[in-house]
């Protein structure tokens, strides 16, 4: 008796969690799961398991995984605008660089504070209002830049593919286990400083710092974004001057 009375309690605290099961309770715990605190994997039986429910439970929301991760994504990219907002709060200005900068360092860090999404999503488009709106925003800045509409589409696509691939690249990187990550370490800060001289000596010279830039994706991905900006900055002085 008092064993059917607990199954049954079971059964009615199931119910309830699925009754209350929802799409934005399903996305807060997927988002916890892609951080590494939370194991950094996403599969729908660890998503279940996070949400105290039956995994199938999720399907009621989601057709499938690929539309999860989409929702993800969305979630992701209105975080970051959102925190670009928060550390320039005038918006865009006539400082293109500066709207630029903030936009993608804060999109990197949006991913790469959930690296297995990264992983799966960065290289996805969502076509969401907060993914079109954001294309319009940065086409829009660069637009009032000086560049014509189609260049500032071009810049706008190259910022956003440089900026996913190579946070895409430190997500994959910071997954690896530990010791897989110190044997490439180890390959710069040893193999490639033990290189001959007199064969490699350019090398030879930056090996150093060659190995300072391996541990550092940050740094490395700040010199990528200033390089491109630069070359941003030389198209806009061609379109005034044509």
């Amino acid at each position: 008796m008092e064993a059917r009375v607990a199954e049954q309690a079971t059964a009615q605290q199931a119910n309830r969690r699925r009754a209350t099961l929802t799409r934005e309770s399903i996305l807060e715990a997927a988002l916890r799961l892609c951080s590494p605190e939370g194991g950094g994997q996403l599969t729908f039986s660890r998503l279940g398991k996070e949400l105290g429910a039956d995994p199938t439970a999720v399907y009621r929301h989601f057709r499938d995984k690929d539309e999860l991760v989409l929702a993800l994504a969305d979630v992701t990219i209105q975080e970051g605008i959102e925190l670009a907002r928060a550390k320039l709060p005038g918006g865009p200005s006539e400082d293109w660089r500066a709207w630029l900068t903030v936009t993608a360092e804060s999109v990197r860090a949006s991913y790469l504070a959930r690296p297995a999404l990264a992983v799966l999503a960065a290289a996805r488009t969502t076509a969401s209002p907060s993914e079109t709106g954001s294309v319009e925003l940065l086409i829009s800045v660069l637009h009032q830049a000086g560049l014509p509409p189609i260049e500032a589409a071009e810049c706008y696509r190259s910022l956003l593919d440089m900026t996913l691939a190579m946070t895409q690249y430190t997500a994959a990187f910071s997954s690896l286990d530990r010791s897989v990550q110190e044997k490439d370490e180890a390959a710069w800060a040893v193999k490639y400083g033990m290189l001959p001289e007199d064969e490699f000596p350019l090398l030879h010279q930056s090996a150093p710092r060659l190995t300072e830039l391996f541990r550092d994706d940050d740094q490395v991905f700040r010199m990528v974004l200033e390089t491109f900006l630069d070359g941003v900055a030389a198209r806009i002085a061609r379109a005034g001057n044509a």
